[in-house]
């Protein structure tokens, strides 16, 4: 069985931290197992039954606080990456909207510009924007 000290080493290393090689292991017990926790389930099962994993690092006392605090530390790791990837998809969206939206405003301008009248100039653009506020 991987002891205490491997598992740890494993958990801790970043570059699992997007490593998409078990993606199709993981989506098959989750179909099999038919959700998140019993997929949950299966993964401390094992970690129950085939490794140390709860029982800790050598010499620990409390071998199931230590293993509960590092499944949060990870948990608390991922939800980070989750938000962090939530924010830059936002920015994303946002800074490609406001593009979207300078680059109309300046179509507009361009086209009121053709007129000789200021005044028609004034009510297309009036008219333009009406019409994109009920669009």
């Amino acid at each position: 069985p991987l002891t205490t000290n491997q598992l740890t080493q494993i958990m801790s290393n970043d570059k699992y931290v997007d490593d998409e090689r078990f993606d199709g292991l993981y989506l098959n017990v989750a179909e099999n197992a038919r959700g998140i926790e019993p997929l949950l389930d299966t993964v401390f099962s094992f970690l129950r039954r085939k490794t140390d994993f709860f029982e800790g690092p050598q010499g620990n006392i409390d071998g199931t606080s230590t293993a509960i605090k590092k499944v949060n530390q990870v948990v608390e790791k991922h939800a980070k990456l989750f938000q962090e990837e939530q924010d830059r998809k936002a920015a994303a969206a946002a800074a490609k909207k406001k593009k979207k939206e300078e680059a109309e405003a300046k179509k507009l301008a361009e086209k009121a510009a053709k007129f000789d009248n200021p005044m028609q100039a004034a009510k297309f653009a009036a008219q333009k924007a009406a019409k994109g506020e009920s669009e």
